[in-house]
């Protein structure tokens, strides 16, 4: 993610412009300003959000500083298992992948593939519907619509995050607003000691830090951060997609190597594998060719 980058240049210019226009560092740092509004946002982030979505939360927050272990290695490590999946199934039956299915850890098919096989949830998902499409009962329409309807749970789950700093966003203007007055609250209080106009000033600029805080916080650092928070949950949700595809697509008697391509073709582009790639994949792991 680019938040980091985007931090230091946002940050940069606008202190850069405040000292152009004759201000002073030191006159930036007010810490009972800056107490006040971080303070009223992570009580309110308490107050509003459950603990799994907290937990959630900083999950998601220290991800976006970090590199992505998802793309097009991880995606097309899954196209491979899911068309070794199919092509075992078309070749040897249903039974030839029981075993690994009922325990992919155990399993050597599901070894060769360990950037799937990081993903307890994902491997969870394949078993659990490789399970009920082997089953024989469940209808292609059963079988989408209770797909459809876990992927968006997930997709919900995903996005909770996101949300939850978005609305933090729109809050920190009002925080903002409430340090200000406080801190106005307190320069005019201040008259009564008999102080001067030149510090009565100072009082008031200190005030309006606040605000300044309060409207940068919110739009140069809260929302870049829900907005990489919901590119991460969309990027998370497309592999579970790409598998329901793939496995309507088999329902459907299309070839192993089709249904692979209807998943492929749900993922995004710089993070999908080319045909090329996926054949030399297939190739190298299972030793078939992308085709049948």
């Amino acid at each position: 993610m680019n938040i980091g980058a985007g931090w230091i240049v946002a940050i940069s210019c606008i202190i850069g412009g405040f000292i152009w226009l004759g201000g002073h560092l030191e006159q930036l740092w007010v810490p009972q300003e800056y107490l006040i509004i971080f303070g009223a946002a992570v009580g309110t982030l308490l107050a509003s959000n459950k603990w799994r979505n907290l937990r959630s939360l900083f999950r998601s927050f220290f991800r976006i500083f970090l590199p992505s272990h998802s793309g097009k290695s991880a995606n097309l490590g899954l196209l491979c298992l899911m068309f070794e999946l199919l092509q075992r199934i078309k070749r040897d039956g249903a039974l030839s992948i029981e075993s690994d299915i009922s325990d992919p850890k155990q399993s050597e098919l599901f070894a060769k593939y360990p950037t799937v096989l990081k993903s307890p949830r994902l491997i969870e998902f394949i078993t659990d519907y490789f399970t009920m499409m082997m089953d024989g009962t469940v209808t292609l329409g059963q079988l989408e619509s209770v797909m459809a309807q876990e992927i968006e749970v997930m997709n919900q789950e995903a996005l909770e995050p996101s949300e939850s700093i978005t609305a933090l966003a729109d809050s920190m203007p009002a925080f903002g607003i409430v340090a200000a007055i406080i801190g106005v609250v307190h320069a005019l209080s201040s008259i009564k000691t008999g102080i001067g106009p030149g510090e009565i000033g100072d009082l008031i600029a200190q005030a309006l830090i606040g605000t300044l805080l309060g409207v940068f916080a919110a739009y140069a650092m809260m929302i870049p951060i829900s907005r990489s928070m919901e590119q991460l949950a969309s990027a998370d949700v497309k592999p579970y997609e790409a598998v329901k595809e793939i496995l309507i697509a088999n329902y459907s008697n299309f070839s192993p190597m089709i249904a692979v391509e209807y998943g492929r073709k749900v993922m995004y582009t710089d993070q999908r594998p080319t045909m090329k790639e996926l054949s030399e994949g297939v190739m190298a792991t299972s030793g078939n060719k992308l085709t049948g």
